[in-house]
């Protein structure tokens, strides 16, 4: 008995990998990139850190400028508390004809 099937003869002569073979090569693919992602999140980290150490030193910087801006404005008022008013009502007075609209 001679059986001629198409389906048949593609099942025979078709030529399909190795399930095993493919499976151990999809993991080491997957292994591969794991270890890539890996890498990734390190370097994403040491780059976040990095960042985090220069925000901590502008923050440092900004409270230093804001010490010394204290002190000037403290300076500031303490000198215009020891000028007679009418010295600053004058000195206001020139500026005014001093200025370009003025």
């Amino acid at each position: 008995m001679k059986i001629d099937s198409v389906a048949m003869a593609e099942q025979a002569t078709s030529i399909q990998p190795d399930p095993a073979a493919s499976g151990s090569s999809e993991a080491a693919e997957l292994r591969e990139e794991l270890a890539r992602s890996k890498e990734e999140v390190l370097r994403l980290r040491d780059l976040l850190i990095g960042k985090d150490a220069e925000l901590g030193a502008m923050r440092g910087r900004l409270a230093e400028l804001e010490a010394g801006a204290g002190r000037l404005v403290n300076a500031a008022a303490s000198l215009q508390a020891r000028v007679p008013r009418f010295v600053r009502t004058a000195a206001a007075g020139l500026r005014k004809r001093r200025s370009p609209r003025g």
